[in-house]
């Protein structure tokens, strides 16, 4: 339950892959030497002008054992999103979505060890703004 802080080295590769797939992935590299990676991929398919649905994934990944984060070498976690937007102006689109979210592998243990649940869905609301 204490919190303490933690700092990260980052290294991030942001862009457009071929067929307009936008992808995400960055590299940590903590303070105490333990390297994690987190690869996000989405894309936008239009229904209409201003409609648009978002599929998102979300795969993280740890290169070693990192014991006081929980967390297991290999796959740590998948996170699954569909979120509906509407353009009202391409920089400002409300949203609605569902998100679901998995602990895999050895995390996915470690997680059910402490009696937790390794699957979570949630549904989210918000306002995408960019400018």
């Amino acid at each position: 339950d204490d919190y303490d802080d933690r700092w990260s080295g980052v290294l991030a590769l942001q862009g457009l892959a071929p067929y307009r797939l936008e992808l995400d992935n960055s590299l940590y590299v903590s303070e105490d030497g333990d390297v994690t990676l987190a690869i996000e991929a989405e894309y936008d398919l239009r229904i209409t002008q201003r409609l648009v649905l978002q599929p998102r994934t979300e795969v993280g990944f740890a290169f070693q054992d990192i014991a006081e984060r929980r967390l297991g070498a290999g796959i740590t976690d998948v996170t699954l999103d569909l979120r509906l937007r509407y353009e009202i102006r391409r920089e400002f689109a409300p949203y609605i979505g569902l998100r679901y979210q998995s602990q895999v592998g050895k995390t996915g243990n470690i997680v059910e060890a402490d009696g937790k649940d390794t699957e979570q869905l949630f549904f989210m609301a918000g306002l995408r703004i960019s400018f």
